[in-house]
């Protein structure tokens, strides 16, 4: 049996993709083992695909402060230790990283034993592991338009991001019925990312009521450590009904589904969700991301037409723009149409059909030498 080690663990971003591409593996015979983090997110995502099989091993970012730097050398070392004995233990075709460190230890052991290796990046700013592994990696993917001066010449190839097989789009008014909205009414949904977003959190509770008093439905992702009451709903029962905070969902396809408009941060992963459920949205890119990239993902998906940029400094304005768009039934038809043309759907396909042929070319290489022997 063909075997592939994906390293996909550490954020949402990291891990939703390295899913959807381990399921089109699957589907033609590969057996999956992903690598992912000790983190609770991690944990929570995967519980429902169980027809993998999963390792947990060490990873922290990169900083130039003397602990934290040590830190990430020592998780490194240790990474890089766990990634060798499960490629020797499990004999891979291919090792795939989907950005992180963790990537980084998986890659680094792939090219030690003689493993194809091959990155992914989502983000409009590729980041450092990225730019640290392209320099030996096989391929390295990259989406529509963005180069990597680091890569090895002729191994990038432009895709979309992978989106697992449940990210279908439903009927908007029975996605609102199973979550117990109003079907005739406007839903706003708010979401940070599978780690929340403290701002849009505190954004969300300030102007619940009136966003209810305006007839709009709210629900709030706020990621494990939102910090609201522990009963997860407005206290006011008269608008218990219209307004919901939830800390994570496995169901992100109907949440997305169901609203009428949404603001979220600006990681590819969750853009690549917005575009593929048809929904508007407002981006609000969070200020410390490294490099800066979630800017540049936002002015990417303005530029092409699929809603909004508002800085998180300006954020005192965004009420005023959820209230333009939400009742405009005409600006959100224009959104919605431009989000068509912007999905690029079957990516994980393309993908796969590119790593099957590298690994048929060494395959093919590999026999030639044994001849030549």
């Amino acid at each position: 049996m063909r075997r592939a080690l994906i390293a996909c663990g550490g954020t949402g971003g990291h891990l939703a993709p390295g899913i959807a591409l381990a399921e089109e593996l699957l589907s033609r015979g590969w057996e999956c083992r992903l690598l992912i983090s000790g983190k609770q997110v991690d944990s929570m995502l995967v519980q429902k695909y169980t027809q993998f099989k999963y390792e947990a091993i060490a990873g922290s970012g990169l900083s130039l402060r003397p602990i934290q730097f040590l830190r990430f050398l020592r998780d490194l070392l240790s990474g890089y230790r766990s990634c060798v004995r499960i490629i020797r233990l499990s004999g891979p075709e291919l090792v795939i990283g989907f950005g992180g460190f963790i990537s980084a230890s998986a890659l680094l052991a792939g090219v030690r034993n003689g493993v194809p290796v091959a990155i992914y990046e989502a983000n409009q700013i590729p980041g450092r592991v990225t730019r640290l592994t392209s320099r030996f990696a096989n391929r390295v993917y990259l989406p529509d338009g963005v180069v990597l001066k680091e890569a090895r010449k002729g191994c990038i190839r432009n895709v979309g991001i992978p989106l697992r097989t449940e990210f279908e789009r439903q009927s908007k008014g029975e996605a609102k019925r199973i979550l117990g909205f109003d079907s005739e009414k406007k839903l706003l949904l708010v979401f940070g990312g599978s780690q929340g977003a403290l701002a849009l959190n505190e954004w969300a509770k300030e102007h619940s009521r009136f966003l209810n008093e305006k007839q709009i439905q709210l629900l709030c992702l706020t990621g494990m450590s939102g910090c609201l009451d522990s009963t997860g709903k407005e206290s006011d029962e008269e608008f218990q009904s219209m307004t919901v905070f939830m800390q994570f969902s496995e169901e992100m396809a109907v949440l997305l589904s169901a609203a009428d408009l949404a603001i979220s941060r600006a990681g590819a992963g969750s853009i690549a969700e917005l575009i593929r459920c048809r929904v508007p949205a407002i981006l609000v890119p969070y200020p410390h991301a490294a490099d800066n990239h979630q800017l540049f993902n936002a002015q990417s998906f303005v530029t092409q037409g699929g809603g909004f940029l508002c800085r998180q400094e300006e954020m005192n304005n965004l009420l005023d723009t959820v209230l333009d768009v939400i009742f405009s039934d005409e600006e959100r038809d224009r959104l919605a149409k431009n989000l068509e043309v912007m999905d690029q759907s079957n990516s994980q396909s393309k993908i796969a059909d590119d790593l099957e042929r590298l690994a048929a070319i060494t395959r093919s290489g590999q026999k030639e030498a044994l001849q030549v022997n």
